[in-house]
């Protein structure tokens, strides 16, 4: 920490990325080959670029950014300094080429240390390319750090505390932070800090740290994560396109209709049933809302990964019912004194130490498991899949192999060592038919607070389960203007139904961060989602891949989301909406949308 007399000294991690859309392929060695493709600043650390040019000159601070990669890496370095920055570190050498989130933060925690000590160390939420959204929760483990993210505002109220409003899934919650502290910016919270390549000043201060500056870096043939393959995206739903716009309203009902009085939703898997006591190795789910279906699928799936190994779960969450969770299949329950990561993180390391080491370790895809795990994954030095839709064990020898998006494709990524972490889309996850509840045993883990982070004040989110239990939701796309959201009233009053969105969306503010689909966002499950003014990303459609119907109504016959839905209706979606909702009192939702 500076003297309290001096002006902050304030670090920005930021990132080169090929294009969002691009879709780059393997080299010989397993890693993503982004050789070929045209490269740029993350949209994300263009927003920490912001946010830390603005701190420094409200407190005639310094800014030092800093990026790990190849030499054409430096570009964003420059980009970085136009817009601000006083000067730069590069961590180059090849021996990093193609390092996971692991060996990346150990780097650049490394490269951090070589600076007179910092105040404050501001990162993007995530990247476009890896999406894991890790790397400030694992950088400031390694530094011993708080951590808070992502933030939508951010000041100065002391010499050592800032106030911010972070953006989490549950809501917003107002904290102060003390400094130092390794802080987040949630996207299209300020605006990106750009600048022209003329404009670049290509003889700026850089200092190029390489191994031997950095020598307790492993290189990244050490990563405990390595994508196996890429691969293209495929749908099982078989579209059928409407064309003439509100003059097929009613054929669009019948086949909503006949599609969803189709076979029943099918069960999902039975929990694997077990008997005497915990035995085998340990799969370890962290859950911070143990009531929910959310967490019901993720135990669910570490049970079925457990089964596959012989093993047994071990659920850790706050105040919960025990005989519950054992009917989604724990077997032992760690109740959680506490619930603030970087303590909750320690503790769970010493319990590992204590007990052994667990197979692997799964949570959900919410801003709170991103951090533990990450957390954890620091302190173990494990690898850490992150935002999985699927998840599976291969044989001989035993691994963990998970799938997520990546840009227009899928990877399979799989991670080494004695513990595998995973954060999990939960709702791309089938859920599981409960087996009989019995008494389990459960230990206490006492949480100390964290003293680094203080919540002033939360804004909860309106009725944030409301989206997971919905059996209709309408999702909002860019296509759909804010000032109009309200001619959707009356369809949604008709059809029961919840509203979504897309990140654009929620970005500007327009739907609340809880009510976001996607990669970046949430996966649910309703028997029906109605797709208005969304052009079908795959990273939208990551959240809405089990509902049981998808119907997308777009005026772009070329529109993405025609490829990936069930029904499709080529028209003005304002036209259709009215004329769905001039057919309710007919066609009245019960009779549409209630099981079969």
């Amino acid at each position: 920490m500076t003297d309290q007399a001096c002006p902050p000294r304030i670090a920005v991690l930021i990132k080169q990325v090929p294009p969002y859309e691009s879709s780059p392929t393997l080299d010989a060695r397993g890693r993503l080959d982004r050789t070929a493709l045209p490269t740029e600043m993350n949209a994300w650390c263009r927003r920490a670029v912001t946010r830390a040019v603005e701190l420094a000159r409200a407190t005639q601070g310094h800014v030092t950014a800093i990026t790990m990669g190849p030499s054409g890496a430096v570009d964003v370095l420059h980009e970085a300094i136009a817009c601000g920055a006083d000067d730069a570190i590069h961590v180059s050498d090849p021996a990093l080429a193609g390092a996971d989130c692991l060996i990346t933060a150990q780097a650049l925690a490394a490269a951090l240390r070589t600076l007179p000590s910092l105040d404050i160390v501001i990162t993007g939420r995530s990247s476009t390319d890896g999406a894991t959204s890790a790397l400030g929760p694992m950088v400031a483990t390694l530094l011993d750090l708080p951590y808070a993210g992502p933030v939508l505002t951010l000041h100065r109220t002391g010499p050592h505390t800032l106030h911010s409003v972070l953006q989490q899934d549950e809501g917003e919650r107002e904290v102060e932070i003390r400094l130092p502290a390794v802080i987040s910016v949630a996207e299209r919270s300020c605006p990106a800090a750009k600048a022209p390549p003329h404009t670049w000043p290509l003889t700026a201060p850089v200092t190029t740290l390489d191994l031997k500056a950095l020598p307790d870096v492993r290189p990244a043939s050490e990563s405990p994560t390595q994508v196996l393959a890429t691969r293209a995206t495929s749908t099982t739903r078989h579209p059928v396109l409407l064309h003439g716009g509100a003059e097929q309203i009613d054929l669009l009902l019948d086949l909503i209709t006949e599609h969803l009085a189709g076979p029943a939703d099918e069960a999902g898997p039975p929990v694997p049933n077990r008997t005497g006591a915990p035995a085998g190795p340990a799969v370890l789910a962290v859950t911070a809302e143990p009531s929910s279906t959310s967490a019901r699928a993720l135990v669910g799936e570490a049970a079925r990964i457990a089964a596959h190994i012989g093993g047994h779960v071990v659920v850790a969450a706050p105040t919960a019912d025990a005989d519950e969770l054992g009917s989604w299949g724990a077997d032992l329950v760690l109740a959680l004194a506490g619930r603030d990561p970087r303590p909750l993180a320690h503790a769970l390391t010493e319990w590992t130490r204590r007990a052994g080491p667990p197979w692997a370790v799964l949570g959900a895809s919410t801003s709170w498991d991103r951090e533990v795990l990450a957390r954890l994954g620091a302190h173990l030095g494990a690898g850490l899949m992150s935002d999985l839709t699927a998840l599976r064990v291969a044989p001989a020898p035993l691994h963990l192999v998970g799938t997520k998006p990546a840009g227009g494709l899928l990877a399979d990524i799989t991670a080494h060592g004695q513990v595998r972490i995973a954060t999990l889309h939960t709702g791309s996850l089938p859920l599981p038919t409960a087996r009989p509840s019995r008494s389990l045993p459960v230990r206490v883990l006492d949480i100390n607070a964290d003293a680094g982070i203080r919540t002033t004040r939360t804004h909860p989110a309106d009725d944030h389960d409301a989206l997971q239990r919905a059996a209709v939701v309408i999702g909002l796309g860019a296509g759909v203007p804010v000032d109009a959201y309200r001619e959707l009233d009356g369809l949604r009053r008709q059809w029961g139904a919840e509203l979504a969105g897309t990140r654009k969306v929620t970005d500007k503010g327009a739907l609340a961060h809880g009510r976001q689909l996607g990669v970046t966002g949430r996966s649910i499950a309703p028997r029906l989602y109605v797709a208005l003014g969304i052009s079908g990303s795959r990273d939208h459609l990551v959240g809405v891949e089990r509902a049981r119907t998808i119907v997308a109504i777009n005026h772009d016959p070329e529109a993405l989301i025609f490829r990936h839905c069930d029904i499709g209706l080529v028209a003005d979606w304002r036209d259709a909406v009215r004329a769905l909702t001039a057919r309710g009192t007919s066609r009245p939702a019960h009779e549409l949308f209630a099981p079969r």
